[in-house]
């Protein structure tokens, strides 16, 4: 069966992977040909909001995945909260280049879940090029934030719901990580 996009790609700081950003990249799989996975804030590691390093984060989204994905690690152009054109641009240009030393289509689908500021993100004239699948973050939806939450209070049962099962076995190793990082502050 012939997907109706050629190349699409995600971008999250995915720290950690869950189950909205398996959501994401299964329905990005199930539509593209090709999915690149954008590791944003990819230099950050080692603080409460990023504890993981952009490798233990693909490490990750590889034992989920395998090759099934592509993955690129970007750093921020400024900081992560930059929602710039400049950054619109910033990214685009990195996965393009991505797409043409891999020999890949150029990008034809952006699939994103509902945050504020992506609006912001994308100049018309570059956005214009890509269509675009957002998917609404319902009141309640898993988040990161609340999920690292979890971890440092020690509830892994709620961890297990929230992650796929090639996950569940690191927790005790991040929970010491982010209880250590809790510490150092």
């Amino acid at each position: 069966m012939t997907q109706p996009f050629r190349f699409g790609f995600i971008i999250g700081r995915f720290q950690p992977v869950h189950r909205g950003h398996e959501a994401l990249i299964d329905a990005a799989l199930a539509i593209a040909e090709h999915v690149l996975v954008v590791i944003g804030s990819a230099q950050e590691s080692g603080t409460s909001r990023n504890p993981f390093t952009a490798q233990e984060r693909e490490r990750w989204l590889r034992q989920i995945y395998g090759d099934r994905i592509h993955v690129l690690a970007l750093n921020d152009l400024t900081n992560e909260h930059d929602h710039s054109t400049s950054w619109g641009d910033y990214l685009l240009d990195a996965v393009e280049d991505y797409a043409k030393a891999k020999g890949l289509p150029p990008p034809d689908l952006v699939i994103e879940g509902e945050e504020s500021g992506r609006e912001r993100w994308f100049a018309e004239e570059r956005i214009r090029r890509l269509d675009r699948l957002t998917f609404p973050r319902p009141d309640g939806a898993v988040s990161a934030t609340w999920l690292r939450t979890m971890i440092r209070e020690g509830q892994e049962s709620v961890w297990r719901t929230q992650v796929h099962p090639e996950l569940v076995v690191p927790y005790r190793e991040l929970r010491g990580a982010l209880l250590a990082l809790r510490e150092a502050r």
